[in-house]
C-alpha cells in the first residue's frame, strides 16, 4: 500500500516555463546581455539552480560566474506570482484526491529550497503535506540520500513510495532509492527521459489509476 508520493516540482506539478525563461532573462538583461528563447533556457533545467544560471550566462556570453550572478537571480523569487507559474492541469484535484486517501505529499526539487518554497505556496496552496528543495550539505537528484531521509522521517518503507517526475534525474533517483517511478509526459522533459521509468502517465489524474 502506498503511503507517501514524492513529487518533482518543476515540470511535473507546476508549469514553471514562464517563470523560469523570465527570471533567466532578467539575468541575463542585468548583465547586459540579450535574451535567450525558452527552448535553450529550458534545457538547463533539471540539475540545479547553479547549473541552469551557468549554462544561460555562458550560451549568451557573459563574463560572470553563477556564484556571483545566483544572488540576484535568487532575489528575482520574491516576485513569483500566479502570472508566471501554476499548477498543471489536473495537478490540484489529484493532490486532494490523495489528501482524501490520506497518502503523504510531498515535494523533493532540485530548485534550492527557499525558491521551492514560494513556488508551493503560490502554486499549490495547501495541497503539499512536506516540501523539500536543495539543502546545502545534501546532494541533488539523483543522489537517493534526500529521498531516503524524507522516508526515514516519514516512517515508509520502500515498497510504501512512489517517485513521480518529468525528466531522467527523477527516474534515477527513485531507482537510486530503490522506490517505484513515475514518468510524467507533459511536462519539460518529455516521454524519451521518462520512458524507463515504471509506470507512465499522461495526465495527472492518472496517477490515482497506479494506485488502485
Amino acid at each position: 500500500m502506498i503511503k507517501l508520493i514524492a513529487f518533482d516540482m518543476d515540470g511535473t506539478l507546476t508549469d514553471s516555463g514562464r517563470l523560469i525563461t523570465a527570471f533567466a532573462n532578467r539575468v541575463l538583461a542585468h548583465y547586459g546581455k540579450e535574451p535567450l528563447p525558452a527552448k535553450r533556457i529550458h534545457s538547463y533545467v533539471g540539475a540545479g539552480a547553479k547549473y541552469l544560471l551557468q549554462g544561460v550566462l555562458e550560451e549568451a556570453g557573459a563574463k560572470v560566474s553563477a556564484d556571483e550572478a545566483y544572488p540576484y537571480y535568487d532575489s528575482l523569487y520574491a516576485e513569483v506570482s500566479p502570472d508566471l507559474v501554476s499548477a498543471y492541469d489536473g495537478v490540484k484535484e489529484m493532490l486532494t484526491a490523495l489528501g482524501e486517501k490520506g497518502i503523504r505529499r510531498v515535494v523533493l526539487s532540485n530548485r534550492p529550497h527557499n525558491q521551492t518554497l514560494r513556488i508551493c505556496k503560490v502554486a499549490l496552496p495547501g495541497l503539499l503535506d512536506e516540501v523539500y528543495g536543495q539543502r546545502e550539505g545534501i546532494p541533488m537528484k539523483p543522489d537517493p540520500t534526500a529521498l531516503h531521509t524524507i522516508l526515514k522521517e516519514n516512517s515508509v518503507s520502500l515498497e510504501e513510495c512512489l517517485y513521480v517526475g518529468d525528466m531522467h534525474f527523477d527516474v534515477d533517483v527513485a531507482i537510486n532509492a530503490g522506490v517505484k517511478s513515475v514518468g510524467c509526459v507533459w511536462g519539460l522533459g518529455g516521454y524519451e527521459q521518462v520512458k524507463n521509468a515504471d509506470f507512465v502517465i499522461e495526465n495527472a489524474m492518472d496517477l490515482l489509476k497506479i494506485l488502485e
